[in-house]
This record gives structure tokens, C-alpha cells and sequence, in this order.
């Protein structure tokens, strides 16, 4: 189910609490998953229910029975095919959707649908018109990146800073490549797949001016310099494409799944640019945007688990510091980059699935997939944790299982949804 709402689910501030919250149906479903008969009553299975959901051990969905709900079939280039006509028209975009949030997409087609996903090309277009398209943006890449060689050229020219009306612009796109030269020589190269990249791009880094700096980076390969100054090139035109952002640190670690699938430079640049636009809110200097997504965490995780979130305050975590850079990177530090790809795909299809369907008030599924790795840690939290750094060290140490954590998050959201339809 993509974005759907069911029953399930319970505030886990007891389960006399859970008994008066959940109805008939709800017990039925709960009965049933645990191997409970009709006849035990609704009360029993609330309290049967808690104590599953509060031991710890196997994730929340072994625990209900329901680890086998979803077919992991990934998207294939075969089953693609049958989905668009002669002209490369789509033709069920929900169909789509409801299928990579099942079993996430087949490496070897990612390029093709990451598009569609991402909203780089129109979901009714055909492949004609997507070429056209594309054609379009590699031409404003390009654009973009005459304009970051004219910045460099006038950093290297030492033109007279008094004379020159886009001294500002000069100066932010020295500062934005000086902390990126410095995040790229330091990235995690290591879960990502390197092919050959072309060779007639290299020059331009050096007319960038990110050259020196990685090629004095004796600890990388050559294939992890040549895709370093790869991405230094993408983040550097996001910097000129977007001035308001510019280039943020934790933003190498965004660009490497781009990286990786699109071949072509100019539609990596703009598959990460589509990407930003709803990430970009993340890197506001005000942080207005990531303190509202980590209000949601606490309001999710306030509603379905009281006792978790009263300990956290009470131990000195209120502020939830600890899930700043799983909002920030999307989990991509606490994922290999595959698990990283396949989160996202699915993150996408339950957003726009959920949007598709009128849902624009419920949380995204990051936040439920973040309070998940919650709950699946409540016992340790409640009985190891003591201070804020307990809390912290243990979410910077974390070991996920991402289709675990993706079908819990799907468990979440309906625990939630269903609190937040209940009355009183």
C-alpha cells in the first residue's frame, strides 16, 4: 500500500490506553496477525499487542506477524516496457508508484525512472519529447558552467575588485568551492560503484579550480579523484543555480547517488537540482526548515509512544539533536549508497502517492521512517540511555536493515493515523 492509511497501531502509554483507542476492527486485524481467536476480546489483544510492541528483539512487524507483507520484486527492465507504449508514453503513473514502493527499482533502469520520479520529465510525455527535454537542460548545464569558468578565470585574473559588479557573486563561488574542495578530499568513496567517466569533461575542473586540491589527495584512487571532481562540478553549478542555497556541507554525500546512475553529467545536475528543491529547505542558515521536520519527529513519536518521548526529555534529549543528520542527508550517512538509492526511490513513490492522493498534511515518510529507528531501539533507549550522548552515540553507530526499517515506517504511519483519528 502506497501512502494508505489502515488500521493498527496504539499510544504506548499502556494498554488500557491501547484497549479504549483501537475498535472492533482494529482488534480483529491485531488478533489476527498475532494467531489470536475472534472470541478474545478487544481489551486482551491491546494488552497482548503492548507487550509485543514494548519487548525488545525482532522489529515491530515480526512481532505482529506481518514481516511477510510486501513482495520485494524490484522493477525490471521487462515489467518497465510493459508499462510504456511504442511511443515510450506511461502509461499508469500510480501503477508505478505502487510498484517501486513495493520492491524499489532494478539498478539497470534507474536512470529511466529516477526522472519520472524526481518530476525532471513530465510523467505523460514520450520519449521523443523527454530527449527534447533533456537536450534543453544539457544546454543550461553547459551555460552554467561557462559561468562558474568566468568566475574562476576572475579569481585567477585578479580583476579590480571596485570595478567589478559581480565581486559578490566572485567572492561566494571562492568561499562555496574552498569548503567543498575541502568536504570532497574527505567523502566516503567506498560503497560506490566507479565507471569510467569522460575523459572530455576532466579539463573542466581545472577550469573550475577544484583540480590541485583533489589531486594532492594522495589516499584517493584516480577513479575517486575523476568522480570527486565530478561531483565538484555539479555542486559548484548548483551554487551559481541556486545563490540562496549555494553549496552546504553534507551536500557531497546528496550528489553521490546521482553520480552513480546518470551517466550523463548534465543529467545528474539535474536530477540532484529537482532533488533539492524539496531538500534544499534542510540547509536554510536560519535552520527554520530542519527544526520543522524535526518537530514532526517529535510530534509522531509524542503520539504513539509517550513513554519513549517523556524519557527522552526526561534524560536531556528534548531538543532531538540526535536525528539531525538522518533529516539533513535523508539517511544517506547511515546507509551504503545502494540502500541509499533504494530508500530514496521508495521515499519518493509514498510522498507523491500520499500527495496524489490529497494527504499534503500528513508527515512525509522520512519522518516515519526516522521514528521507527526509534521505536525499534525503545527498549535500549529506556533502559541504556541516561544523558543526551548515550542517545546521540547510539544514533551514530546505527546498523539498518532498510526494507525493516521501510515497512516498519509504512507500520508507523498507520499507528499514527489511526491516533489521530480517534476522538478525544
Amino acid at each position: 500500500e502506497v501512502g494508505g492509511e489502515g488500521d493498527g497501531g496504539e499510544r504506548e502509554d499502556g494498554a488500557s490506553s491501547l484497549g479504549k483507542r483501537v475498535g472492533l476492527g482494529t482488534a480483529l486485524l491485531l488478533g489476527a496477525t498475532l494467531g489470536l481467536g475472534v472470541g478474545v476480546s478487544v481489551a486482551a489483544v491491546a494488552t497482548i499487542a503492548h507487550q509485543h510492541i514494548k519487548q525488545k528483539g525482532p522489529s515491530l512487524l515480526e512481532k505482529l506477524g506481518l514481516h511477510g507483507v510486501a513482495e520485494r520484486v524490484p522493477l525490471k527492465s521487462e515489467k518497465w516496457c510493459e508499462k510504456v507504449d511504442e511511443e515510450g508514453k506511461l502509461a499508469n503513473f500510480e501503477s508505478l508508484l505502487e510498484e517501486v514502493s513495493r520492491g524499489g527499482i532494478c539498478p539497470s533502469i534507474r536512470a529511466t525512472v529516477w526522472p519520472f520520479l524526481l518530476g525532471l520529465v513530465d510523467v505523460n510525455s514520450n520519449a521523443k519529447e523527454r530527449e527534447e527535454e533533456l537536450s534543453k537542460l544539457r544546454k543550461k548545464y553547459e551555460n552554467l558552467l561557462d559561468q562558474c569558468k568566468k568566475l574562476h578565470a576572475e579569481l585567477e585574473g585578479g580583476s579590480d575588485q571596485h570595478e567589478n559588479p559581480k565581486i559578490l557573486q566572485t567572492e561566494e563561488y571562492k568561499e562555496n568551492r574552498r569548503i567543498l574542495n575541502l568536504d570532497l578530499v574527505r567523502t566516503d568513496f567506498s560503497s560506490m560503484t566507479l565507471s569510467e567517466l569522460d575523459a572530455r569533461t576532466e579539463g573542466d575542473s581545472k577550469d573550475l579550480g577544484l583540480d590541485d586540491h583533489i589531486d594532492k589527495a594522495e589516499y584517493l584512487t584516480a577513479e575517486q579523484k575523476r568522480c570527486a571532481k565530478d561531483m565538484g562540478k555539479i555542486l559548484l553549478c548548483y551554487s551559481i543555480h541556486d545563490p540562496q542555497t549555494g553549496y552546504c556541507q553534507g551536500m557531497t554525500d546528496l550528489v553521490q547517488p546521482f553520480v552513480q546512475i546518470f551517466q550523463d553529467e548534465a543529467t545528474s545536475f539535474w536530477a540532484f537540482s529537482r532533488f533539492m528543491e524539496s531538500a534544499r529547505e534542510n540547509f536554510m542558515t536560519d535552520e527554520s526548515g530542519i527544526m520543522t521536520k524535526i518537530s514532526l519527529v517529535k510530534m509522531v513519536l509524542a503520539d504513539i509512544s509517550q513513554d519513549v518521548f517523556s524519557w527522552l526529555n526526561e534524560i536531556g534529549a528534548e531538543s532531538f539533536f540526535f536525528v539531525y543528520r538522518m533529516i539533513l542527508v535523508q539517511l544517506r550517512r547511515e546507509l551504503s549508497i545502494e540502500d541509499s538509492m533504494l530508500f530514496w526511490e521508495v521515499l519518493w513513490a509514498e510522498d507523491l502517492a500520499r500527495d496524489m492522493q490529497g494527504k499534503a498534511d500528513v508527515p512525509g515518510f522520512l519522518i516515519f521512517s526516522i521514528v521507527a529507528l526509534i521505536m525499534e531501539r525503545a527498549g535500549e533507549i529506556t533502559r541504556n540511555c541516561k544523558a543526551e550522548s548515550d542517545v546521540v552515540h547510539m544514533f551514530c553507530n546505527l546498523k539498518i536493515d532498510v526494507w525493516r526499517m521501510i515497512e516498519e515506517a509504512r507500520f508507523v504511519r498507520k499507528k499514527w493515523l489511526l491516533v489521530g483519528s480517534s476522538p478525544g
